[in-house]
């Protein structure tokens, strides 16, 4: 399932809110409309009907203009005012007494009584605000809503802005990086989150430099003893022994070595790309494994240029021939180089189980598995390399695969 943002998430809620509260708004406006109008009829025809029986014997004018005031109406007396509105007006209703006639009217806006009765004409406006006030009134009410909102969605998003700047340093922490910068300020919880992260990138960023600071001087302290005894195995008189010893101190000096190749994987140290040959490659594995030889067939079908690392691909070399050699059938190996792969391959039985299992540090099967780091190390330095281990079974052969395209 794709995830969703957060702030997508907030941004929709408060969408789907406003449009809410503009539907409500709307409803309101219709509601209020619809009430009005039905209100301001009951008003007119009351009025209208009074009026209609006064037409006929008004006696004082000026009073009636004073009534009809205090009641919100306003007289028109301009005769071509009176006919322009007439015309103009949609009609609400109309109503016939037999002493005359009532006509409600709307004219931009505006609500009037055109009133007929013993030959008299008299148009009334209604000036009242009550409808005015009404509608301004739900409209201030739902601008101050939506601009509320609008502020409320506008805190949130910044209080939780900092999410996606802890969401950038977990990938530079992910990615090995920890050298965090997350003096941020936003809500309590994303406060907390922030601060604990920031303080286990600071153990685990002491505990790595405490590891390394070790693993030198273990390996600077052993580094002494098998050069010291690397020379006095020189000195053994017995050819048989001294070869021997010799081949033993040299494996624990490349083992060290491996140790070193391991630690800089890990630590993320980057590679010093360089362009290199694939035969100077194979001929420093073969060197720094002291491999014999005899034991190898090589076959360049081409020899390419690579960026590579050029100790750390010959140990990851070095690693998969003396891996081919261990598990052979008869002690030899293939060395197959292509344009854009090398096939390292030996005669013998096909792995019991996927080639994932093998890339475990210190996975095991059967005796000869020696120092269970050798596939784990080499596809963490070709993963490095941006390049992949492949393996196949084909006619009693295993054939180890370094994918250099």
């Amino acid at each position: 399932m794709k995830k969703s943002s957060i702030f997508l998430w907030i941004t929709i809620i408060f969408i789907v809110a406003t449009l809410g509260i503009g539907g409500a708004y709307m409803l309101s406006l219709k509601y209020l409309k619809a009430s009005t109008a039905n209100q301001l009829q009951k008003r007119f025809e009351f009025v209208a009907k009074s009026l209609i029986w006064q037409l006929g014997s008004v006696q004082n004018p000026n009073k009636l203009i004073q009534d009809l005031q205090n009641l919100d109406f306003m007289p028109i007396t301009h005769p071509k005012e009176m006919i322009r509105i007439a015309k103009n007006s949609q009609i609400i209703k109309r109503t016939k007494f037999p002493i005359g006639e009532i006509i409600i009217l709307k004219h931009q806006g505006d609500y009037y009584i055109w009133i007929q009765s013993y030959g008299n004409t008299l148009l009334l406006k209604d000036i009242s605000q009550n409808t005015q006030f009404a509608k301004m009134l739900y409209t201030i009410i739902f601008a101050v809503t939506i601009l509320l909102i609008f502020l409320i969605y506008l805190l949130i998003i910044f209080k939780l802005r900092p999410l996606k700047k802890i969401t950038k340093e977990l990938e530079k922490f992910s990615a090995g990086n920890l050298d965090l910068h997350l003096d941020i300020k936003g809500f309590k919880e994303v406060n907390e989150v922030a601060s604990a992260l920031q303080n286990a990138a600071h153990s685990l960023k002491a505990i790595q430099n405490s590891r390394k600071l070790l693993l030198r001087n273990i390996m600077h302290e052993l580094k002494t003893p098998i050069t010291k005894g690397r020379i006095q195995a020189e000195m053994v008189e017995d050819e048989r022994q001294r070869r021997r010893l010799v081949e033993v101190f040299e494996k624990l000096n490349s083992l060290i070595n491996e140790l070193a190749a391991l630690e800089a994987v890990n630590s993320k140290i980057k590679p010093n790309f360089e362009s290199l040959k694939t035969s100077d490659l194979i001929c420093e594995a073969i060197n720094i494994g002291m491999f014999d030889k005899k034991d190898l067939s090589i076959t360049y079908h081409a020899d390419p240029s690579i960026q590579a690392d050029y100790r750390l691909m010959a140990i990851a070399l070095k690693n998969l021939i003396d891996n081919a050699l261990k598990h052979s059938q008869n002690a030899k190996a293939l060395i197959d180089v292509y344009e854009d792969r090398i096939e390292i391959t030996n005669i013998g039985e096909p792995l019991k189980k996927p080639l994932e299992h093998y890339l475990e540090p210190f996975s095991k099967e059967g005796k000869k598995s020696g120092f269970g780091l050798g596939l784990y190390l080499v596809d963490n330095i070709l993963k490095l390399h941006g390049f992949t281990l492949q393996y196949r079974y084909d006619k009693d052969r295993n054939i180890f695969i370094v994918k250099l395209r």
